[in-house]
């Protein structure tokens, strides 16, 4: 108390974190897929296709994934909440590829078969040489839904595995949007195609 008193009042300066821009996307993902198949690029692709938070994707197991559907599971999720996420074709294209390079528990194992370090796809992404960082890319899906997709609010949050209605709202709406998140994807997914096709 007393140093916080003889250091006065501190701001806090809340920082972004570096998102690629839309427009930059399906060529980055181009350039990904013509990567030889490294765990960490797979990582990253499946990072952009499902724009899900990078300790979703590190801890994520075979065993969560259910007719096409991931169920991160609430002790894992920012929001303490299980967050299901509609896997498309990409996406289960990267997890077969990983399957082929080394076969574990885990979707994407580091080299040891142990969860992926924490800061592997962002060194990835500087290593390429960009300012931008792996989950910026929830933040460059949120505004290409907006000014591309046009996509219903709601649904674009429900992606992110973001809650955007009060609890009174949430103790009678018993859907999570799975369909329409899936659909949504599948657009993400075809625009981030469009330089790969």
């Amino acid at each position: 108390m007393k140093v916080r008193a003889l250091l006065g009042k501190q701001r806090h300066v809340s920082a972004h974190i570096p998102s690629m821009p839309y427009v930059e996307a399906p060529s980055y993902y181009a350039y990904l897929v013509g990567r030889e198949g490294h765990m960490s690029v797979l990582a990253l692709r499946f990072a952009m296709v499902t724009v899900l938070r990078t300790s979703e994707i590190r801890f994520a197991t075979h065993t969560m994934i259910t007719e096409d559907v991931l169920a991160i599971p609430a002790e894992v999720t920012k929001t303490n909440r299980e967050h299901r996420v509609p896997l498309g074709d990409e996406a289960k294209r990267f997890i077969a590829e990983a399957m082929a390079l080394q076969v574990s528990e885990l979707l994407f194992p580091s080299p040891n078969g142990l969860a992926m370090s924490d800061a592997t796809m962002s060194r990835l992404m500087e290593r390429d040489g960009l300012p931008y960082r792996p989950h910026g890319f929830r933040a460059t899906f949120r505004t290409w839904a907006e000014d591309v997709a046009d996509a219903p609010f709601e649904v674009a949050e429900a992606v992110l595995g973001h809650s955007v209605e009060g609890e009174v709202a949430r103790a009678y709406l018993r859907s999570d949007r799975l369909q329409k998140r899936g659909l949504l994807l599948k657009s993400w997914a075809d625009f981030l195609k469009l330089s790969s096709a």
